[in-house]
């Protein structure tokens, strides 16, 4: 009984200490090597190029995420961004403002700060619809546009945001003056329509159908019985807007209320305003934006833009004496260049024997014989080792 009990203890000893034996590490592929930073930047960028994002922003996260001091953090930043721009889409566009939101915070005095900013108001831009319905992402699209021109004064792109900040605003509009005419020729509600034309007459200069925004205000405040103020917006029809459609109509009521007629300020032609096929377009949600379909580092096809990426590049500190461009393989095993290898032949001048503090001793490569012998002494060592702690 007492010799079962002994053989049970030994059997149960034997298979717990099994389970304690040394095991074989799985290698981080992704762990921070130096040089590596660079290798999947370039990966990703290939990945980008033939349009496969998804696998390409897994590497630009790779790049973010294991080496936060890399010069080439900023860039995988922006490529990010850019390419759930180049997608499309409004969930992609989102992620996209997302990321050069981001970008901005993160780097802003980078010299393409502008064009980031340009892209965030361009990708509100895309989602836009008809102005006759929601226009939340206009407004969004002003906003930004506006903060733009605010901090782009001197950048070359100050032209191009200041027409889309105008084109945008044209929408906005728009869509006021739509409201004010519902309530003015529908429902004979003057005073809605007025909030509505005094917000196009404070904020919209631009708008191509300013004249008409003036007679319809003093027409309402005419109705609500406010002629002073009203003799106001109709003079300025006059006097600025001579040619067009509604200066007569502006006339007649500067006479009916005494007021004298003022001298045209200007010889301007009357205001330019879509066709009936351009209506028609505005209805459909065609807006006329002039909206690039490029991102800001990466171009429609994924390719890098030359231009910006020499005035981005992320700066590269040249190797030092005693050191490799290393890499990290399938294998897990740490590749060095062999060229690399053979400058570092010679040791400088008042080198001890031992290597320095600096320098990284490389083991020589093994043949494919030497190789198994060590894996065949390294199983033989597991084996006695496993052993010997049972019946030591």
């Amino acid at each position: 009984m007492k010799l079962r009990s002994i053989v049970i203890i030994v059997a149960v000893s034997v298979f717990a200490l099994a389970g304690c034996g040394p095991k074989n590490k799985v290698k981080n592929e992704n762990a921070a090597v130096e040089g590596r930073d660079r290798e999947l930047y370039e990966q990703a960028k290939k990945k980008a190029e033939k349009g496969r994002y998804d696998e390409a922003r897994l590497l630009y996260n790779v790049v973010i995420t294991t080496y936060p001091d890399s010069p080439y953090q900023s860039l995988a930043k922006l490529s990010i961004a850019d390419t759930f721009y180049l997608e499309g889409g409004t969930s992609n566009l989102q992620q996209a403002i997302g990321g050069y939101k981001d970008f901005a915070q993160f780097f802003p005095t980078h010299p393409q700060i502008c064009a980031v900013k340009l892209r965030i108001a361009q990708a509100y831009m895309r989602q836009m619809g008809a102005y006759n319905r929601d226009v939340s992402n206009a407004k969004q699209a002003e906003h930004q546009l506006k903060s733009a021109e605010q901090t782009c004064r001197n950048s070359p792109l100050l032209p191009k945001i200041q027409t889309d900040l105008e084109r945008v605003q044209q929408n906005l509009a728009l869509h006021e003056l739509d409201i004010a005419r519902f309530y003015i020729d529908k429902r004979q509600a003057y005073k809605s329509g007025e909030s509505r034309l005094r917000d196009i007459i404070n904020n919209y200069p631009f708008f191509s159908y300013f004249d008409e925004s003036l007679y319809r205000l003093g027409v309402s405040l005419i109705e609500q019985e406010q002629p002073e103020e009203a003799a106001e917006y109709f003079t300025r029809l006059v006097r600025d807007y001579s040619k067009s459609e509604y200066a007569g109509k502006g006339k007649e009521y500067l006479e009916k209320l005494n007021k004298p007629i003022p001298e045209p300020s200007n010889d301007n032609a009357a205001p330019d305003r879509p066709g009936l096929m351009g209506k028609v377009k505005l209805i459909m949600g065609n807006n006329g934006l002039d909206i690039t379909e490029d991102g800001v580092l990466l171009s429609k096809k994924g390719q890098e833009k030359e231009d910006v990426k020499e005035s981005v590049k992320a700066s590269e500190t040249p190797a030092q004496p005693g050191t490799r461009a290393v890499r990290a393989s399938s294998k897990g095993q740490i590749q060095t260049d062999q060229t690399d290898a053979n400058q570092t032949s010679a040791p400088s001048n008042g080198a001890t024997n031992g290597a320095s503090d600096n320098q990284t001793a490389t083991p020589a490569p093994k043949s494919g014989d030497s190789k198994k012998e060590d894996k065949k002494d390294s199983k033989k060592k597991v084996k006695k080792s496993f052993l010997g702690g049972i019946f030591k």
